[in-house]
């Protein structure tokens, strides 16, 4: 019993350091590199910029479909996505939380302001977006005998919401391979 227990290890590695338990599909450094590639490309094709006269465009982001092959948190992309936008573009931009519990919360709020339970008024509107930001993660998957090959394209597109142009589309793609033992 006491030899089973001393071959636990722990140990903190930074967070873009390479995985060392691998295997295919979307490791945590593909995570952070995509989520800081995408926010300065979105950055930085200028579809966000302020209006003419200042006005800030607005966005939420509204989901991620996985149709790949391999189980994967979409809300930890999600997060770390809009964690960089926000930190890319301060306040030059509304982000929007559209999630359902930012919606009963803002609901519950607006009713305790209106029976005066907290004080407050509701003299603003809950604000609208311009743009949704959504996004998809797709796979090809190969296996020949003990070697396993997974080819991972993360989109992510940027449409109007009053004309439903697709304003940006940016790609993040990895390709992994895997020999499993057989055993």
């Amino acid at each position: 019993l006491l030899t089973a227990c001393a071959g636990t290890r722990d140990t903190r590695v930074a967070a873009d350091a390479p995985d060392t338990v691998t295997g295919t599909g979307l490791q945590s450094q593909d995570i952070r590199t995509m989520a800081t590639d995408m926010a300065a490309k979105i950055k930085a094709s200028g579809v966000l910029a302020p209006g003419r006269e200042g006005e800030r465009a607005s966005f939420f982001i509204y989901e991620m479909k996985n149709d790949s092959s391999d189980t994967i948190d979409k809300e930890i992309i999600l997060t770390k996505l809009r964690t960089n936008l926000f930190e890319a573009f301060g306040r030059q931009v509304k982000i929007i939380d559209r999630s359902p519990s930012a919606n009963d919360l803002v609901d519950a709020e607006r009713r305790m302001k209106e029976r005066g339970q907290v004080s407050g008024t509701n003299d603003r509107k809950v604000s609208g977006s311009d743009f949704v930001l959504k996004g998809t993660i797709k796979s090809r998957d190969r296996q020949a005998g003990k070697l396993r090959s997974s080819y991972c394209l993360v989109t992510f597109e940027l449409t109007d919401l009053v004309t439903s142009e697709l304003c940006w589309t940016g790609d993040y793609e990895m390709k992994t391979e895997s020999e499993k033992s057989v055993i």
